[in-house]
This record gives C-alpha cells, structure tokens and sequence, in this order.
C-alpha cells in the first residue's frame, strides 16, 4: 500500500553559486559589509559585487554587456536611500531604463531600506521595483531574509537567459 503521506520529499541538492554575481548597491559600507558576510553565509561562493551609488552600478552594467568575462549580476540588491530617497529611486528607475534601452532582459531589483513607509514602499514598485523587503536590526532575520532570497530567485523562479 502506498501512502503518499508518508513519502519522503526529494530535497535537491545544494546550488553552486561560484557563478552566480550579485550587484549590491549600498552607500553605508558597514551594511555593505553585513550583508556581504551574510550572502557569504547563506550562499556560499556568490559574487557579490558592491557598489556606492547608481551611477557606478550603471558603470558596472555597461561594462559586464561589453566584456568577454560577462559576469552581469543575476539579481541587483539596492538601498533606497544612497544617501537619499530621491537618489535610490533614480538609481532603481534608470537601470530599469537602461535594460529598456539595451533591448535585454532585465535583472531582478529588490530594493530595501530600513523605512517600512507606505509611500516609499509603492514608489520603489512604481519605479520598478521586483520586490522591496524592510532592513532588519538583527542579524538572524538578515540570514533568513537572504536564505529566502536564495531560494526564491535563485533556485525558484525562472528568469530569461542573458545573451
């Protein structure tokens, strides 16, 4: 007799992330370096790339489209305020134009901050946004959050190939 109940659900194996690149976009270089240690944790061997502001993420982009190596992030992690909110919501709307643009799949942004404002939440999803996710002060919900993270739009989802 079969019973389903008590079958053993298949548990796939462990991603390799040693070629998997992330762009972190943080102007604060201790959350930079939280969340890098964090992604180290939980995604053992990722790429994760770090950045200050809009303007040197859109250097980075550009760049990995024209280089040989291509290593284009699969998901881009972006503070919203780089100091500012203003400045965050620039950032996350012009790289969206930038894949308009380049006629290329988008990457996924989730965007984050410690604000869980009603009014910055809906302006990062009318700007684009893939997600927003509020900054924990505790460094177990930074692991949860990011194991979550992985396991949604790194070993979940599909996501058009880049060329």
């Amino acid at each position: 007799m079969n019973n389903s109940a008590t079958s053993k659900v298949k548990i796939p194996p462990k991603t390799d992330f040693r070629k998997t690149t992330l762009l972190l976009i943080e102007d604060n270089p201790d959350h930079l370096f939280l969340i890098k240690s964090t992604l180290d944790e939980c995604m053992p061997g990722v790429n994760a790339i770090g950045v200050e502001n809009g303007k040197e993420a859109l250097k980075y982009l550009a760049d990995q489209e024209n280089s040989l190596a291509h290593q284009t992030p699969k998901l881009i992690l972006a503070d919203l305020y780089l100091p500012s909110r203003e400045a965050g919501l620039l950032a996350l709307q012009t790289i969206k134009e930038f894949f308009k643009a380049k006629k290329s799949p988008p990457i996924p942004i989730v965007m984050f901050s410690y604000s869980d404002q009603d009014s910055d939440i809906k302006d990062c999803y009318a700007r684009g946004a893939n997600a927003y996710v509020v900054k924990s002060p505790d460094y177990q919900e930074w692991a949860d959050y990011f194991t979550n993270l992985r396991e949604f739009w790194l070993e979940t989802v599909s996501l058009p190939q880049r060329g």
